[in-house]
């Protein structure tokens, strides 16, 4: 049954899911374009490719856009979904210092 839920309409293929990993879900929950990682949970060859994005999340999630999946840096997923907009790609690799902060500079990546 819960298949049958995620199912789109007419396609008779899975919806779009990701999941991501954040310290605070209150910063991408601010309906601004904010940079984070995603990884894939469609079914698939791309299952678990993970990508940088540009985003918008959305909690209640916003109807036709993917499903997100947020969780702590720990790996505790919240219980509610969200969704999420992707605006723009970014490059698989993206330029710092060695074992400096993901997290940093992914919000430097944000306000390029």
């Amino acid at each position: 049954m819960e298949k049958t839920r995620s199912l789109i309409e007419g396609e008779g293929k899975m919806a779009k899911q990701y999941e991501t990993f954040v310290r605070d879900s209150a910063q991408i929950l601010s309906g601004r374009v904010v940079a984070i990682a995603l990884r894939d949970l469609t079914p698939g060859k791309k299952k678990y490719r993970g990508i940088n994005v540009r985003a918008v999340v959305s909690r209640p999630p916003k109807k036709g856009e993917p499903t997100l999946w947020i969780r702590s840096v720990v790996g505790v997923k919240e219980p509610q979904p969200a969704s999420v907009r992707i605006v723009e790609e970014l490059p698989e690799a993206l330029m710092a210092i060695p074992y400096t902060d993901f997290f940093e500079v992914l919000k430097k990546a944000e306000q390029r």
